[in-house]
């Protein structure tokens, strides 16, 4: 059975439908984004142990739970998009992050409640992984559906900005309040600010997201009653080709998102000492530029086409990963400002939301979008800050590749960034070689 739908029901124009998805998706995104900024305060809080680099090593394992649960997400409400709509799964979507978010804002630490908290926090952060898999893909499908056929890159290109945008709040939250608060008070108080904030502003999405109207497109499938029972299988059995395109290009992303805006300003922070403030205002630097370029790059691929800004991005990055890691990694204020520059001018040459979105058909498209998303940001994004930090610490502690006391000076400075380098560079070739095979 598909939903009723209404005949007298107002209709969401293209331009009201856009402002409302995206500011709903700075919420989404901004609630995302805490966890990773505030990383190193909350493994003091969570984790607390004689060892900086277990507790970080720690809060980073539960970091990664979030995107190992994106895939059973991608499933649930990707598959109810395609069923009961778009409109519906972006409803409960805002409303799962922002209780799990204020909640985390809300949990007491391990001193207070002991092995309770760490588990709590676990239990928080795999309800934003389920609320983050219905989300990438319900908001994409969600955008681009209103979008006039010769627009479909303008409007993609406003989510791709607003998912940096919301990232960037997150961030700069984080940074204004490490700037502002002693580093004590910001340990015990201070950080929980910027979570409970999400609850007011989950509120405001809410409120946006159910004053819209169904997407015309899906709409005109619930009048040809072609709404598909299982969107899933359909959409794995019938395009398992475009599922990896969309794969790889989503693997690559996502693992520099979460290598250079997640794993790298703890880094700084936990193994040399920067700033919180400074390290988080680096990334920040690299979210703002991404979130103001893509809509225009989002517009130009209307005229040239989705793929020469998608090899642009990828060549962009393949050469210049390793060097933005270097710079970054010496952690002063001119290197971080020229490293985030580049990797965020590299970024918004992604025009993901509008490209992924045309490899599906409407009825399958939302269980398409999800699962491309939440797959591959699971076993490549979500996993990178774990795995960069195995890279990183101590083999005397650890058993991991190489040892502070065996590493040289250039060791030390880039070996980190040439594992990053080498798997973000396969992707990348293999991206490559995808659209020559697709042609």
């Amino acid at each position: 059975m598909t939903a009723p739908i209404d005949p007298t029901a107002r209709r969401s124009s293209p331009r009201r439908a856009l402002v409302s998805a995206c500011i709903g998706n700075v919420v989404e995104w901004y609630d995302f984004a805490l966890y990773g900024a505030f990383a190193t305060v909350l493994a003091s809080v969570y984790f607390p142990s004689a060892d900086r680099h277990a507790n970080l090593l720690a809060t980073f394992a539960v970091f990664s739970t979030a995107f190992i649960f994106r895939p059973v997400g991608a499933v649930l409400l990707g598959r109810r998009g395609d069923r009961r709509g778009r409109r519906q799964v972006l409803s409960l979507a805002i409303i799962l992050m922002s209780v799990a978010t204020a909640g985390v804002g809300a949990l007491p630490g391990y001193v207070s409640i002991g092995p309770l908290a760490p588990v709590l926090l676990l239990l928080f952060r795999l309800a934003q992984g389920l609320s983050a898999g219905g989300e990438a893909g319900a908001a994409s499908a969600f955008v681009v559906e209103y979008a006039p056929a010769n627009r479909r890159g303008w409007y993609g290109g406003w989510i791709w900005a607003t998912l940096a945008l919301g990232l960037g709040a997150g961030t700069g939250a984080a940074s204004l309040l490490a700037w502002r608060l002693p580093q004590g008070s910001l340990e015990t108080w201070g950080w929980r600010l910027a979570f409970l904030l999400a609850l007011p502003m989950g509120l405001v999405g809410l409120y946006l997201r159910l004053r819209l109207d169904e997407t015309p497109r899906f709409r005109a499938v619930q009048r040809a009653h072609a709404v598909t029972r299982w969107p899933v299988s359909e959409a794995l059995r019938a395009y398992p080709g475009r599922m990896l395109i969309g794969f790889v290009l989503v693997a690559a992303a996502s693992l520099t998102f979460n290598t250079f805006f997640i794993f790298l300003p703890n880094q700084l922070v936990a193994e040399l000492g920067v700033p919180l403030s400074r390290a988080l205002a680096g990334a920040l630097l690299g979210l703002a530029v991404t979130a103001a370029v893509s809509p225009a790059l989002g517009r130009l691929s209307d005229q040239v086409g989705r793929k020469p800004l998608l090899a642009v991005a990828a060549l962009g990055l393949l050469g210049l990963t390793l060097p933005i890691y270097l710079l970054i990694r010496r952690g002063g204020p001119v290197s971080l400002l020229l490293g985030y520059l580049a990797l965020g001018a590299a970024m918004s040459c992604f025009v993901l939301p509008s490209f992924l979105s045309e490899l599906f058909p409407t009825r399958v498209r939302s269980s398409g979008l999800a699962i491309t998303y939440g797959v591959a940001s699971a076993l490549f994004g979500g996993t990178a800050p774990f795995v960069n930090a195995l890279l990183a610490c101590d083999l005397t502690r650890w058993a991991c590749l190489a040892g502070r006391r065996l590493r040289s000076a250039v060791v030390e400075g880039g070996w980190t960034g040439q594992a990053a380098a080498a798997v973000v560079g396969g992707f990348f070739l293999g991206f490559l070689a995808g659209f020559l095979i697709a042609g």
